[in-house]
């Protein structure tokens, strides 16, 4: 086989010194200039800009229809752009990299230079992996091919991905080839971005990689045994365990090297100490993402881009996934969820939604799905309209609609390919006008409530996962639960933890529900800044958890938190060894073999603390979800999930006039008001008080703002 061309070899890379050089050139920018987040937005010379984008790809349309695409995407109310910059687009087959030097349509500094012109910011994402629906997933045939870049299965083998166009080997993130590589491309594109850097240019936000799941082949056994994979997994066992005798007292093992360690291939957790690989394994996986994209951050920095924030998005299924929420963000600067979701999924939305607000700093969304690629369940443009609303209502603060033009393998766009708006652009225009009006970044909802979602019990769950490599990831996807094909044997514990401890979160989470109490999930790996400020704490707790996590909810307790654990006190550790947890102070271990005790718990609770149950609403299959900004209540949500229509009755806190932002429907009451709700609909309505803002009785006090 022809050996893959070096394109540093040809001249298309930068060398170090040269990007040296121009770094030093671009540290003149003041530091009060570089864009940076805060308050929920990005600063930008002093002026705080909302993270509202929309996508167009440049490379997929003609040059003459950029500036009508990017004045439509204004139009709508955006003020920023998001793009892809595709690899495989633009290495050619000798090896070196078209930036409009031979076509024209691939001419990305052209096309940020136009952004900029016409007053627009830009978001961009350099890949690797960018999907995008485009062959290879954006990636280079001679990278693709490079059998020093693929993932290998437990047998050696590489690993198909089949999916439209065409399958594909997936490459190994583990891999140092595919990570040399990948710095080298960072370094073609940041010739061209490096001198269109905010201030100076539009590009104020970047990503790092896409989609963080081992490219969707992200079952437990399925992948990586990568000799670099490998490789590092011992070098992970021999950071953890240091000696090789403390390696085989922990394992029940006699391996005479480290080398003879190898990675599971299947689950083998019969005693404590093969499960104590098992997790280890699943850790490693994590270890294995995260070193990927710090790794790919680093060489973003290298090449002279390290002053703009970060981004990276978790596919959807996110429950399944082998990293966390929380983990992905303390790598970049935002970590968010894609959403691509019809009507008929507003649970999901606010589940997953509830997810990420209580577990990062910046609840986004880097791809909002705005109609769908053909291959997808068919969606109405009135599918992505009610999953934003509802995912707006939940927490989130920044939204990327994906796609804003459209382009090839897509359909739905507000904005077509030739830069002209259709119809369904004026619904998207409304609802940014209506963010923007009640200055919708800046408003909280107010929880004093969280479900903690423990870490180390969904490594076990994913551990046990059977169905080889039908990920867990997308069980979790069709509804079923990223646990429901996990083993359903105790595993020597008193029930299988693997299964218990999502239906002693979800009864507590309906039980909340019901009592209409506002409530976040908070990953237990998150920054202990996450708890601050909630009032009550639920965490499911078995005979092991990690000491670290029953630490931080004993510093909650101790601060005068309330805490509900159980159904039992630990007393191992994560090494399955006998470890002593105090008891929080004042905490309950509470049994819930049935949703009612979970009921009769929550509605014992809301008594005892007072929790917040702001705008009650009848029936309870309705959501009211409220956000206040300092005077009070701003913006009122009202989500009917089912396929039923209702007319909900909402109780005021005070007299006032209810408007919905898309229909200009006005709904006036003193004491209550009545709205009609088609099945599975989300309202959006601004708060307007009927009596002077001074004679308003103050609204009860917010411990915690949680998105």
């Amino acid at each position: 086989m022809r050996k893959a061309v070096e394109p540093q070899v040809l001249g298309l890379y930068p060398s170090r010194a040269m990007t040296k050089a121009k770094t030093s050139a671009r540290a003149r920018t003041k530091q009060s200039e570089r864009p940076r987040l805060a308050a929920r937005t990005l600063v930008l010379s002093g002026k705080h800009v909302p993270l509202l984008s929309g996508a167009m790809h440049y490379f997929r349309h003609k040059p003459s229809d950029w500036r009508p695409a990017l004045e439509s995407v204004k139009a709508l109310g955006l003020a920023m752009v998001e793009t892809y910059v595709p690899w495989g687009v633009h290495e050619t087959s000798d090896g070196t990299c078209d930036f409009g030097q031979r076509d024209p349509q691939k001419d990305l500094g052209a096309f940020l230079d136009l952004a900029h012109s016409l007053g627009l910011y830009v978001f961009l994402r350099p890949g690797p992996h960018i999907n995008a629906e485009l062959t290879y997933f954006g990636l280079p045939a001679r990278i693709i091919y490079d059998a020093a870049c693929q993932a290998r299965s437990p047998r050696g083998n590489p690993l198909p991905f089949v999916a439209p166009p065409k399958m594909f080997p997936i490459p190994s993130t583990a891999s140092e080839r595919f990570l040399h590589e990948t710095a080298r491309w960072f370094g073609a594109v940041a010739e061209v971005v490096r001198p269109r850097m905010w201030p100076e240019g539009p590009v104020v936000l970047l990503q790092v990689d896409n989609e963080g799941a081992f490219y969707f082949r992200d079952a437990p056994y399925d992948q990586d045994y990568h000799p670099d994979a490998v490789a590092k997994y011992e070098a992970f066992l021999r950071a953890r365990y240091t000696a090789l005798e403390t390696l085989n007292a922990a394992y029940d093992a006699s391996f005479a090297e480290w080398s003879e360690v190898a990675p599971p291939q299947h689950f083998e957790g019969a005693t404590h100490a093969a499960l104590r690989q098992q997790l280890d394994h699943m850790e490693f996986h994590e270890e294995v993402l995260a070193g990927a994209l710090s790794r790919m951050r680093a060489a973003l920095e290298a090449h002279g881009l390290g002053e703009l924030p970060t981004v990276h998005n978790l596919p959807m299924g996110e429950a399944g996934l082998p990293i966390s929420l929380a983990r992905i963000d303390r790598g970049v600067d935002v970590a968010g969820l894609d959403y691509y979701h019809r009507r008929s999924d507003l649970r999901v939305v606010k589940r997953r939604t509830l997810r990420m607000a209580g577990s990062v700093r910046f609840p986004y969304a880097p791809e909002m799905g705005v109609g769908a690629p053909m291959w997808f369940a068919p969606r109405s443009d009135n599918d992505s309209l009610l999953t934003t609303l509802c995912a707006c209502a939940y927490g989130i603060r920044g939204i990327n609609l994906y796609m804003a033009v459209d382009r090839d393998r897509w359909y739905g766009a507000p904005i077509g390919e030739d830069g002209q708006p259709r119809a369904h652009a004026v619904q998207w225009t409304r609802l940014l006008s209506a963010l923007a009006r009640v200055a919708f970044h800046e408003l909280k909802r107010r929880v004093e409530v969280a479900i903690q979602l423990p870490k180390e019990y969904a490594r076990l769950t994913r551990a046990t996962h059977t169905l080889g490599a039908l990920s867990p990831m997308l069980l979790d996807l069709a509804g079923a639960g990223a646990g429901a094909a996990s083993l359903q044997d105790a595993l020597g514990f008193a029930a299988p933890i693997q299964l218990e401890w999502t239906r002693f979160v979800d009864r507590f989470a309906r039980a909340l529900d019901q009592a209409g109490v506002p409530y976040v999930y908070v990953e237990s790996d998150a920054e202990p800044e996450r708890l601050a400020g909630l009032r009550l704490l639920i965490t499911p707790t078995f005979e092991y958890a990690d000491y670290a996590r029953w630490q931080r909810i004993r510093d909650f307790a101790a601060a005068g938190g309330t805490v509900i654990y159980g159904p039992r006190t630990p007393h191992l550790g994560t090494e399955l060894a006998p470890q002593v947890f105090e008891v929080p102070e004042g905490a309950s271990c509470v049994e819930v073999p049935d949703q009612l005790d979970a009921d009769r718990i929550i509605h014992s609770l809301v008594d005892a603390l007072g929790l917040a149950q702001p705008f009650p609403v009848s029936p309870r299959s309705v959501d009211s979800v409220v956000h206040e900004d300092a005077e009070g209540p701003r913006v009122l949500f009202l989500v009917q999930p089912d396929a039923s229509s209702v007319a909900a009755e909402i109780r005021l806190p005070e007299p006032m006039v209810l408007i919905d932002v898309m229909t200009d429907e006005r709904f006036a009451g003193e004491a209550s008001v009545t709205i009609p709700l088609p099945g599975h609909c989300c309202r959006m309505l601004i708060c307007e008080r009927t009596r002077p803002v001074s004679s308003r009785p103050k609204p009860p006090s917010a411990r915690r703002s949680a998105s």
